[in-house]
């Protein structure tokens, strides 16, 4: 599996925001996006199943987030490391960060992350997850309420466009805010854009 970066960090945006986890970016997109915050996602390695499991099994971490890029362009080599990490180490958690554009084997991760870059993707999530009877999701939209507004009624989660203008980010933080509190819709920081 060809992976950019494996590394620890804290979980910065979403339902497991604060928690301690191995961050496993894999290489690659179903996507090219103008504003992605990972170009670098391109760049990586071939690392063998049997590294990645020892790597995971080395970080002491009890929540391994599959990143990217598009994690699940590599789904057949996550879940034989799920499966090696569950048949041998009783491994915890595994969590999917995913863009939506490939649909995801929900019993494999205790947490999907998705967020959608259209609005087909954003439809199908909802509908499949619904489908699924499934608490195990967030549908996160990074929004300023203009942008990406087509896909706010599929969100459960909103985050603030970061513009790195520091007087305009934080207006747009309030109007998120405001907006999840009126739509009593979740509200998350993008920590890591301010770190």
């Amino acid at each position: 599996m060809r992976i950019n970066e494996v590394f620890k960090s804290i979980q910065w945006e979403g339902k497991y925001t604060g928690h301690p986890v191995l961050f496993i970016r894999t290489s690659g997109c179903t996507r090219t996006c103008s504003f992605c915050d990972t170009q670098y996602h391109k760049n990586g390695k071939e690392m063998s199943v049997k590294k990645i499991v020892k790597a995971i099994k080395e970080s002491g971490m009890d929540i391994v987030v599959w990143t990217g890029g598009e994690s699940m362009l590599h789904i057949e080599e996550i879940k034989e490391v799920i499966d090696t990490l569950r048949e041998n180490y009783n491994f915890a958690e595994h969590h999917i960060e995913t863009n939506g554009d490939l649909i995801v084997p929900v019993d494999y991760f205790n947490y999907i992350g998705l967020s959608p870059k259209c609005l087909t993707a954003a439809k199908n999530a909802k509908t499949f997850f619904e489908l699924q009877n499934s608490e195990r999701y967030d549908i996160k939209v990074v929004t300023d309420l203009k942008m990406n507004k087509e896909l706010i009624p599929y969100a459960t989660l909103l985050m603030p466009l970061s513009t790195y203008d520091d007087k305009k980010d934080k207006q747009i933080q309030k109007d998120v805010w405001e907006y999840c509190i009126e739509h009593k819709i979740k509200y998350a920081h993008r920590v890591h854009v301010n770190v």
